[in-house]
């Protein structure tokens, strides 16, 4: 857990005056038998000037008329403003008043917090809410909202901290902590569904072919199911790539991989395109995004444009809901741009009890959904019943990330957002379970990575199913036109609001086993498809496949086109890996730490 701290005095006019500080002096420190009381609380519309929106308490004067105290707090590369000290406040409350804050704690030094911290929110001494945090648990900024309802037009809000034991009873004595209360927000629950907002989820590694909508048999994916049938379901949509990295890039970015520089393990995002969230954020919009990869966090570039990106590897599904809603809590009363990241079909596969018992398998052997476990098998050599038993892992997973895709649909319902929300869903890639003879991702371009999952959903949406290939560059392009925001004319892709014309896909990948640079030409589900291997230094071919997907959807046996037209097409999928190298210039370099490349190799990404 990484910690950071500075110091800033807000005055009465607004201006702010900031200082470096230690972090053994920051923010809340909770001692032996120690408790703090903080009085927040809003005279009128002091926080804001106009009447409606979000009322941030920690921008508020005081009763005293002494300027409140503040600063900053960094956890897992996240910062949030903290009160620093207590500060007592008069509020003015709406009719379906909703208080949001962050809890957090962390240690002063190296040595792990015993114990964890409780907080009560009282209104006129009166408790509404009591929440503990345990130390060992706690996972960055825990998100809290409090509903005040029936508390009357004007109340003093009280937040107390107590430092607890691991039992949770209050402690005296113990380890130097910090601890706080961060952004406390009063919301009107009224403003919710007024202003557009976007949700835009990408379920790792997830086969077009495990899904519902496409007619998959097993219930991996109902909730998905439900928003495809009222939304637009995209038939034959590819990536632009088999792995992470690339193709989250191209999501947010409307361009090929080789536009915008995150191509292999060694360089992130060259921040030559502008993002999704970027033009958001220009737009005036909040930017959130949720992610449980290093490849889509800060360290590959992928923050760009994001006020917040809440990063923590391999996080579940139930974890990454329960931050979503918390961060629609937080800014469903004004525009808004969420990215959401999903990780569980990714490899490891071990669902929870729940979803794994939806998905039964005859296997009863030691092996489990570890990657190791089952990475070094064969057709040949596979025991009996485990491939099956990797499948119904798999299955299990995503029917999690589906299930607790529906926790945050009813809480938009909840909140009224439904009505005022586009979402979209799709996939990095796919997954190979020795389909072509191999496992997992990244190292070939067949059509069990490359062809996933995209549905789009939301008011204004007209209901279809669209026929014609789409790509991953088509997401940005949709979203933008959807919220009514210019597409860059340097985006790649096409809205999917209206029908598409027929068009040829691309994608490419690095990470391959006998380390060429591979791309991929495709006509379509009924059309051709080139699989062009080059070499890494000079870019010239040294192996090409092909394949006719209308009569040869498995890609089992090699159909080159007649001579002419093979050599056209081969000729755009070089002009078009060129075409991108051309213009990316130098992507910046990734230093990973031991740490770091360690997590990777147990994936699969790196050599051993």
């Amino acid at each position: 857990m990484s910690f950071g701290w500075q110091k800033r005095t807000r005055s009465r006019g607004g201006g702010a005056r900031n200082t470096a500080d230690s972090a053994a002096s920051g923010v809340l420190r909770l001692g032996a038998a120690r408790s703090l009381l903080v009085g927040l609380a809003l005279l009128g519309s002091a926080c804001r000037s106009d009447p409606t929106g979000p009322r941030r308490l920690l921008e508020a004067p005081t009763v005293s008329g002494r300027p409140a105290r503040v600063g900053s707090l960094t956890i897992g590369g996240v910062t949030r403003p903290v009160l620093l000290e207590p500060a007592s406040f008069r509020v003015r409350l709406p009719r379906r008043g909703l208080l949001t804050l962050g809890l957090c704690i962390a240690p002063t030094g190296q040595q792990p917090i015993e114990g964890g911290i409780r907080l009560t929110v009282k209104a006129d001494g009166r408790p509404l809410l009591r929440k503990s945090l345990s130390a060992r648990r706690a996972q960055g900024f825990v998100d809290v909202s409090l509903p005040l309802d029936d508390i009357g037009p004007e109340a003093t809000l009280g937040f107390e901290l107590r430092r607890t034991d691991a039992a949770g009873r209050p402690q005296r004595g113990g380890d130097a902590t910090l601890a706080g209360v961060a952004e406390p927000t009063l919301h009107d629950l009224d403003d919710y569904g007024r202003a557009r907002g976007v949700i835009l989820i990408s379920i790792d590694t997830l086969r077009r072919d495990h899904v519902g909508a496409y007619g998959y048999r097993r219930p991996t994916t109902p909730r998905l199911d439900a928003l495809a049938r009222s939304g637009i379901l995209c038939e034959d949509a590819v990536s632009t790539a088999s792995w992470t990295l690339p193709a989250h890039l191209s999501m947010l970015t409307s361009t090929d991989p080789g536009r915008h520089g995150g191509v292999d393990v060694d360089h992130g995002f060259n921040h030559r395109v502008p993002t999704l969230a970027a033009l958001f954020r220009q737009a005036g919009h909040a930017t959130r995004a949720i992610t449980s990869h290093l490849y889509v966090s800060s360290a590959y570039g992928v923050d760009d444009g994001f006020e917040r990106l809440d990063f923590r590897y391999d996080r579940k599904a139930d974890d990454v809901a329960e931050r979503a809603i918390g961060a629609i809590d937080q800014v469903g009363d004004r525009p808004f741009f969420l990215f959401l990241h999903f990780y569980d079909p990714h490899a490891h596969f071990s669902p929870p009890p729940q979803t794994r018992a939806l998905f039964p398998s005859a296997y009863s052997g030691p092996l489990s959904g570890i990657w190791g476990h089952f990475k070094s098998f064969t057709r040949e050599t596979l025991p009996p019943g485990y491939l099956d038993h990797l499948l119904s892992l798999y299955d299990g997973e995503i029917r999690f990330v589906d299930d607790q895709i529906g926790r945050l649909l009813d809480h938009l319902r909840n909140r009224g957002l439904d009505r005022s929300t586009l979402l979209v869903a799709t996939s990095d890639h796919g997954e190979e379970f020795l389909d072509h003879g191999a496992w997992a991702h990244e190292k070939t371009l067949y059509e069990e990575l490359v062809r996933i999952p995209l549905l789009v959903h939301g008011p204004g949406v007209n209901p279809r199913r669209e026929s014609a290939q789409a790509s991953l560059l088509d997401v940005a392009p949709t979203i933008l036109a959807w919220a009514g925001l210019a597409v860059p004319a340097g985006a790649q892709g096409r809205s999917l609001l209206q029908p598409l014309a027929r068009r040829e896909a691309y994608g490419e990948t690095n990470h391959t086993k006998d380390d060429s640079s591979k791309l991929f030409l495709r006509g379509g589900a009924g059309g051709s498809k080139l699989i062009l291997s080059l070499d890494r230094e000079s870019g010239e071919p040294r192996r090409e496949e092909w394949y006719e997907l209308a009569s040869d959807p498995d890609e089992r046996k090699a159909t080159p086109p007649p001579a002419a037209e093979a050599s056209a097409l081969r000729q755009r999928a070089l002009a078009r890996w060129r075409e991108g190298r051309a213009q990316a210039g130098a992507a910046p370099q990734v230093e990973l730490t031991p740490e770091q490349v360690e997590r990777l190799r147990a994936l699969g990404y790196l050599g051993s």
